[in-house]
């Protein structure tokens, strides 16, 4: 009878009125955001027939010929995001963990300022800085090419990476710096050797989120890239399918699952990395 009352009590407690309505609301929020993405993937596999009379559901039979069709259209641009990720991202980790580790490690005039003016770039809106950056870009003539799309990469991530990275390499203890300068390490050795090493959870945390953004930037290769087949992703799945497939959805949406495949492996596989990078930078902070 104890255990039958106490068990009455837990689920009296359950279900009192705060309670129903925060459950309520949650699920609310949670159909709303899945909802849209099971409608994108069933609407895949519609015809366009099928998808104006039956597209709050999913209904068979299902229709692969829309991948057939879309990926021809979106193979170039994952392939040029793919090779902008690999450059710049490369770039941006070696210049932000170079630059980290001369914060952190280095003693020079001006450090605490300068680091305060890398710092300061992070309060700063990306868009004020949108038309200068298209002027200085056209001014090198560095418009309708992939390094107008690589260069950005390596400079914006750098700044975040600068301010994860020092934090982490500050709390490093100094008698590993201390003894590998004793053997002799110059200060470059003791970079590549000690702190890259320890680094790499990190490393792979700023790749990950580098390469989300990345994947989702459709602005600045838009206004640089009047050549269609140097754009990336986000950009070519406006460009192909906005302009020449706005009336066949179940094409559109199958586009938009291929091209988020990628991501979903990198989800997969590199799950476990992120976390741990996001852990070890916490505990150094």
């Amino acid at each position: 009878m104890e255990k039958i009352k106490l068990r009455f009590t837990g689920w009296k407690k359950l279900f009192t009125p705060g309670q129903i309505v925060l459950h309520a609301v949650m699920f609310i929020l949670l159909f709303l955001m899945l909802y849209p993405l099971g409608m994108c993937f069933w609407s895949a596999f519609k015809s366009e027939l099928g998808y104006q009379y039956t597209r709050w559901y999913p209904t068979l039979p299902l229709r692969f010929r829309n991948f057939v069709s879309a990926f021809p259209l979106i193979w170039q641009y994952i392939f040029n995001t793919i090779v902008v990720a690999v450059f710049g991202i490369t770039g941006m980790l070696f210049i932000s963990s170079l630059a980290a580790y001369s914060f952190a490690r280095i003693k020079f005039p001006g450090k605490e300022f300068f680091y305060m003016l890398v710092i300061a770039l992070m309060m700063i809106p990306s868009i004020l800085t949108l038309v200068p950056s298209f002027m200085l870009y056209r001014s090198f003539g560095l418009l309708n090419t992939r390094l107008a799309l690589i260069i950005p990469v390596i400079t914006g991530g750098s700044v975040f990476g600068v301010f994860l990275l020092r934090t982490f390499f500050a709390g490093v203890p100094e008698d590993i710096f201390e003894a590998a300068r004793i053997d002799g390490a110059k200060e470059f050795r003791i970079y590549y050797s000690i702190c890259v090493p320890l680094c790499m959870p990190i490393l792979g945390t700023l790749t990950i989120m580098r390469i989300n953004g990345l994947w989702n930037e459709y602005l600045w290769p838009m206004i640089t890239q009047q050549n269609h087949r140097n754009l990336t992703i986000s950009a070519g799945l406006i460009v192909h399918f906005v302009r020449e497939y706005s009336n066949n959805y179940p094409v559109q949406f199958a586009g938009y699952l291929l091209s988020s495949i990628p991501l979903i492996f990198l989800f997969i596989f590199a799950n476990k990395y992120y976390i741990e990078g996001l852990t070890s930078a916490a505990i150094k902070l």
